[in-house]
């Protein structure tokens, strides 16, 4: 039996390490992390665990928001209709609700509009048509608007100011605004560019309320407005896939605690629809469980659906939204299931370096969900079309480390519209250009082939540091998310003992390693494919691991995620 040498995987020393560690009381593990993290002091280690929402940037840093709090607050006092101007995914609902409650606390005339999603993202005639039903003189955009240049100038011609909250968009035909507040935007001014749409809509009411009566800031129902605020603004973060560094993990941080803590009636039946009402949701259950009951209103229904339970008055009517929301998530399961076992028969056949389909009769609302699931078997770009008529409207998502945006923007020659993030976009494209689209993005994706996304090791690391206190401890990181994922060890001279077992998802192996006298359950991501390769092996391996605590504790109270495998030299 070959033995596994221990010394190999000894971290180096580093005295900054025990000296964390004892400083703060921590196992050595995490003080790891924190170390490779670039949190290197006891101070910037507190300051990490625990932000301040003092150490937000001044609101008033984005170069027009003066402008666009002078014109709110004219409106305010002429007693002007504001429309809010939403999208129909989590982030912009999330942050139409926060404004649109925002504005009633001031007993401002405010009406939320959130388009259709057959009328497309961002500004439509739509859009226009609802303005002017509305006689509202100021519209105040959340999550969209950045490149709507001709909707935005006829609303803005007609006598009606526009006041653009994104983080979309690029630099190219900026849309002529009243204001615009976009960080990532050169020349916004504010320094960090990594706000989701309802973060940047939550920096604007923060720049109102600098300038709100003492007596009001002070207020009861100021204070449960700011914790539903936080609330609001986790949910869109999370749900939008937002990196979890610099002021979104504040705002995160501090989102969840409201979420546990609030006692709006909208919330509190959200979070009993997800199953939560007994225990304080996390990062992954706004992504799993309240972000798809959200996002269903828009997908099969209307998400103003959505924006009625999250602003309901009282119980029963938080109640009654709740179940349409539900209703609407349980026909989102049914359509997303038949065309998923119909684009997956498909997408196995496409050979090239990128998924590209369209159908006829597919709906519109869960291709992105769909093009997730073609991405995460497949490890190639998906990119899902739904026809109506010539038009055809569609998402896509990647996980293979090529900037989506980028690509589509590269073939824009080809596409009406487009627009979105690196991992996911939107696009719209007339039936006649599809197939010069499809080459031209599949050309893209072969000279363009992104990379291994996995992040770097925090460190070496011995299965015996794996005790459960530990590995509890390294929660104390947490949100994990983007930009701050949960710690992986690297680990060398690894055995694998018995046979390897295909998870129930078919993707993914079960697989039981050992090192340092150290036996643990494992699930080997998307490794399907590899399960002759492992079971043939008998050298030792190396990995790249997440140490988590296992809840059902069948096989012990610790198991491992391995990102990466590879057959040791």
């Amino acid at each position: 039996m070959q033995r596994t040498p221990p010394a190999e995987n000894a971290q180096p020393a580093d005295p900054r390490e025990g000296a964390l560690a004892k400083t703060l009381g921590l196992p050595g593990i995490v003080a790891r992390v924190l170390l490779a993290r670039g949190q290197d002091t006891p101070d910037k280690v507190k300051t990490f665990l625990r932000p301040e929402l003092g150490g937000l940037h001044d609101p008033f840093a984005f170069v027009d928001m003066q402008r666009a709090v002078d014109r709110i607050k004219h409106a305010l006092r002429h007693q002007q209709t504001i429309l809010i101007h939403g999208d129909y995914d989590v982030d912009g609902i999330s942050g139409t609700v926060l404004l649109t409650k925002f504005f009633r606390l001031l007993h401002a005339d405010v009406k939320p509009h959130i388009p259709a999603r057959a009328d497309g993202y961002s500004f439509s005639r739509a859009s226009e048509e609802a303005i002017q039903k509305a006689n509202a003189k100021l519209v105040v955009s959340v999550d969209n608007g950045t490149n709507a240049c001709e909707s935005i100038g006829r609303i803005q011609a007609s006598g009606c100011d526009v006041i653009v909250t994104d983080h979309h968009g690029t630099g190219e035909n900026v849309a002529p605004a009243f204001a615009m507040l976009n960080p990532r935007l050169a020349g916004a001014g504010y320094p960090d560019r990594d706000l989701a749409g309802v973060g940047v809509a939550f920096r604007l009411a923060a720049a109102v309320s600098d300038t709100l009566t003492r007596g009001l800031l002070q207020s009861p129902e100021f204070s449960d407005f700011l914790l539903d605020a936080m609330s609001y603004t986790a949910l869109g973060t999370v749900a939008d896939v937002a990196p979890l560094r610099g002021e979104n993990r504040t705002l995160v941080w501090h989102g969840l605690r409201a979420l546990a803590q609030s006692r709006s009636p909208g919330i509190r039946a959200l979070l009993d629809s997800a199953g939560l009402s007994n225990r304080s949701p996390d990062v992954e259950d706004i992504a799993f469980r309240i972000a798809p009951l959200i996002n269903a209103a828009g997908r099969v229904g209307h998400a103003l659906d959505a924006a009625a339970l999250l602003c309901a008055p009282g119980i029963i009517e938080a109640q009654k939204a709740a179940k349409v929301l539900e209703k609407h998530n349980d026909e989102r399961r049914k359509v997303e299931r038949k065309l998923q076992d119909e684009v997956v028969a498909l997408a196995a056949r496409e050979t090239g370096p990128a998924v590209v389909l369209a159908g006829d009769d597919w709906h519109p609302g869960v291709l992105g969900i769909v093009a997730a699931r073609v991405t995460e078997s497949t490890g190639k770009p998906a990119i899902l079309i739904a026809w109506k008529g010539d038009i055809g409207r569609g998402s896509g998502r990647c996980q293979s480390g090529l900037n989506l945006r980028n690509a589509l923007a590269a073939c824009g020659q080809f596409l009406n519209s487009h627009g979105g993030h690196a991992a996911a976009v939107g696009l719209e494209v007339h039936r006649n250009r599809f197939e010069a689209f499809r080459e031209a993005f599949l050309e893209v994706c072969r000279l363009n082939p992104g990379g291994d996304v996995s992040d770097p090791s925090d460190g070496n690391a011995s299965f015996s540091e794996y005790d459960p206190m530990s590995v509890r401890r390294l929660e104390m990181l947490a949100p994990f998310g983007p930009g701050h994922r949960r710690a992986r060890f690297s680990t060398s001279g690894v055995r694998l003992v018995g046979s390897p077992q295909n998870d129930t998802r078919g993707l993914d192996l079960r697989v039981r390693l050992v090192h340092d006298g150290q036996l643990l359950p494992a699930r080997v991501v998307r490794a399907a494919a590899r399960f002759e390769e492992l079971r043939n092996h008998q050298g030792l391996w190396n990995v790249l691991a997440t140490p988590r605590i296992n809840t059902r504790g069948e096989e012990g109270p610790v198991t491992l995620e391995v990102h990466k495998i590879t057959a040791a030299s």
